[in-house]
């Protein structure tokens, strides 16, 4: 699991849609939880990916979408 500063669980991969980083989702008392991406080690993989299968290579045992 890769957890922001902000206490923000991030998953990288799939352009970034199925981040709680992304900007795009709001916490339970209906504020927006800020984008986290320009400061996410994980970014790269969130514009880079083509496949998600590519992430069945990654050794990053951090990462939720890692095989390992």
């Amino acid at each position: 699991m890769i957890i922001d500063t902000t206490g923000i669980e991030l998953t990288p991969g799939n352009n970034g849609e199925d981040c709680l980083g992304n900007g795009k989702h709001f916490y339970e008392n209906g504020e927006q939880i800020e984008c986290c991406c320009d400061e996410c080690d994980y970014m790269i993989c969130c514009f880079i990916m083509k496949n998600l299968s590519e992430c069945e290579y990654c050794d990053d045992r951090s990462c939720p979408r890692s095989k390992l």
